[in-house]
């Protein structure tokens, strides 16, 4: 069996096994590898949306200045190496060949022990841990899964700064019905006596933040209270981050398009600044940081006539922005072309209702995608019918493309989203523009 077949043997996230919270066997098998997690310099990330493309930024302004740096994010986009990278680079399929025979004897002791199967992403996390250990990195920045509190990565007891990015209501089943709820499970990452930024807006859930923080004697930085007037241009074109500190305008250019993206630039300049006396950083690497970062499928443009846009985008609050970002561009376009499917433990209709300011100028191509979890073509007819869209169906989401590229003129925009699968499978099609 090779690595790629061995850990796709394991329960994915939505499938029976698949999310068992707990730490107890991601501990012990962490045990069983020697601890790896251990003497690593480690930031770690939760949060609704906005987690990975702040640890895309900060993993690039600390690789600029010059540090070995180690970055673990999940979902993968084109290839299950890009969710363990050092130096930017996603990992050696060659040296995760050779530490997967540890890590399978590992596995065989856990069953063993009757404490179960471990999931997809507890045996990802271990061989992420285990790859960085080897490399021995400067520095870590560490991704949750879901949630926070009971997540793989939190086996971590000694962060340097802990990072929640955003609330907002998600995975409803598993992390609870309201934001309060919801953050505390997030907030379940900060740790005794350590430092945690957050970006979060919502009161209620500042609320239960500020709670855990005051419990654990741990350090609260509100990116609010540091910046003032945080604004980005959005644009679809070009985007930039700006905001007061000191009472002086601050202002970047960021590689990363749409109007979401100034919060989580502006998280990364913060974390950096909070860490300076341990891993100090000059200006010029926080500009080319910001403005050099490559994170495929986020508000990605890949061709110009007709505007082509990729957005991963899965859950209400990020469509929200996408929406947004969209509204406010300065690019001009006639009608939009919507490529669409999401999986099904999301609220499709509030996704969708989002795109309702473009009508009658937006179209909707509908197909499921190759997720056991995609929602049906007929849900995603009942919603679309529902909403009043002028939509079509197709059989797959290569075929959907297709026909959306056909279907737009130069002035249009083509527009895929709803969730990574979707990107990823309408993308491909979308790449080439010939058929």
């Amino acid at each position: 069996m090779n690595l790629y077949n061995y850990i796709n043997s394991f329960s994915l996230f939505g499938s029976k096994g698949g999310y068992n919270p707990g730490l107890q066997r991601i501990k012990k098998l962490l045990d069983y590898l020697g601890n790896p997690e251990q003497n690593l310099n480690v930031i770690h990330l939760a949060g609704t949306n906005g987690k990975g493309s702040t640890a895309a930024f900060i993993e690039n302004i600390y690789r600029q200045a010059g540090y070995k740096t180690a970055l673990y994010t999940s979902p993968h986009f084109y290839h299950f190496n890009e969710r363990i990278k050092v130096n930017g680079k996603a990992a050696s399929s060659y040296l995760l060949n050779d530490l997967i025979k540890e890590l399978k004897q590992a596995v065989k002791k856990l069953k063993k022990e009757g404490l179960g199967e471990a999931s997809f992403f507890e045996v990802v996390t271990a061989l992420a841990f285990l790859y960085f250990k080897f490399h021995q990195p400067d520095i870590v920045i560490l991704e949750t899964g879901l949630g926070g509190r009971l997540d793989a990565t939190n086996v971590i007891k000694n962060p340097l700064l802990s990072i929640i990015t955003t609330i907002d209501i998600e995975h409803s089943s598993l992390l609870g019905n309201s934001l309060s709820e919801i953050a505390f499970e997030k907030a379940g990452i900060i740790k005794e006596n350590s430092q945690i930024l957050t970006g979060v807006k919502s009161q209620s859930a500042l609320d239960v933040i500020e709670k855990i923080a005051g419990e654990k004697s741990a350090k609260l930085i509100k990116l609010q209270q540091k910046y003032d007037n945080i604004e980005s241009s959005g644009g679809l074109k070009e985007n930039y981050l700006s905001f007061n500190s000191s009472n002086k305008k601050i202002k970047y250019e960021l590689s990363l398009l749409g109007i979401h993206q100034a919060q989580n630039a502006a998280l990364a300049h913060l974390a950096v600044d909070i860490l300076k006396s341990s891993f100090p950083v000059k200006k010029k690497d926080i500009i080319k940081g910001l403005s050099t970062v490559i994170w495929p499928g986020r508000m990605q443009k890949i061709s110009e006539k007709p505007l082509i846009i990729l957005d991963g985008a899965h859950n209400p609050a990020a469509i929200k922005n996408l929406s947004h970002s969209l509204k406010i561009s300065s690019v001009e376009f006639k009608n939009i072309n919507l490529i669409f499917s999401a999986l099904k433990d999301k609220d499709i209709f509030k996704m969708l209702s989002y795109f309702q300011r473009f009508k009658p100028d937006i179209k909707l191509f509908l197909a499921e995608n190759n997720s056991f979890r995609s929602f049906s073509l007929a849900s995603l007819e009942r919603t679309a019918k529902s909403l009043d869209y002028n939509y079509q169906l197709f059989p797959s989401l290569s075929a959907a493309a297709q026909a959306a590229v056909k279907k737009s003129d130069n002035d249009d925009l083509i527009l895929a989203a709803g969730s990574f699968n979707t990107v990823f499978e309408s993308g491909i099609t979308l790449m080439t523009k010939t058929f």
